[in-house]
């Protein structure tokens, strides 16, 4: 891959990601139900609990006491994905319109990751509490935030091998026709 070539998508790339981070800075819980309220409906689903929505605050789900607020969004994974999507698949093409492309369909296939991954981390954390809260009682926020990590983490690393695989394998295939 040559950078210098890819510079201006790597560029805007990261502008794009800045400005995103800006505007989370200063949303509100309704500028994230985007992310938000799947989280909450795929976690009701796993789970069978209701929540009831607060507004200005989240998704309170009474049966576990927890509440799924921004901090619970998962953006700064989004805007990471994001990111690392756009880095990996600009230099697998040539074309600039393909390489434009990338950037939404980047931006979408973040997005269900996000979801996805968020789920799964509110579930893990709640059964985490549940299972800790006696024995660990004075370690919740430590044991909320090594899950985030590993998750997060696992996640992140699962999808960057899995997307780089996929494309590697799809230059060999091409090159062999």
């Amino acid at each position: 891959m040559q950078i210098s070539k890819n510079m201006p998508y790597f560029s805007a790339a990261v502008v794009i990601f800045i400005l995103l981070k800006l505007w989370f800075s200063s949303a509100g819980i309704e500028n994230l139900s985007f992310i938000l309220t799947p989280v909450d409906k795929i976690f009701g689903l796993i789970t069978g609990s209701q929540s009831v929505y607060i507004q200005d605050s989240g998704y309170y789900h009474e049966s576990f006491n927890i509440l799924i607020d921004k901090s619970c969004s998962g953006f700064n994974f989004l805007l990471i994905c994001f990111l690392s999507f756009v880095f990996l698949i600009t230099g697998y093409f040539s074309s600039p319109l393909h390489k434009i492309l990338i950037f939404p369909v980047s931006l979408f296939f973040a997005w269900v990751l996000t979801i996805f991954v968020n789920a799964s981390r509110v579930y893990l954390a709640v059964i985490a509490l549940i299972n800790t809260q006696k024995l660990l009682p004075n370690h919740q926020d430590l044991i909320h935030s090594a899950i985030n990590i590993t998750v997060y983490l696992f996640f992140l690393l699962l999808t960057f091998i899995a997307v780089d695989y996929l494309f590697k394998n799809r230059k060999i295939y091409e090159k062999s026709n």
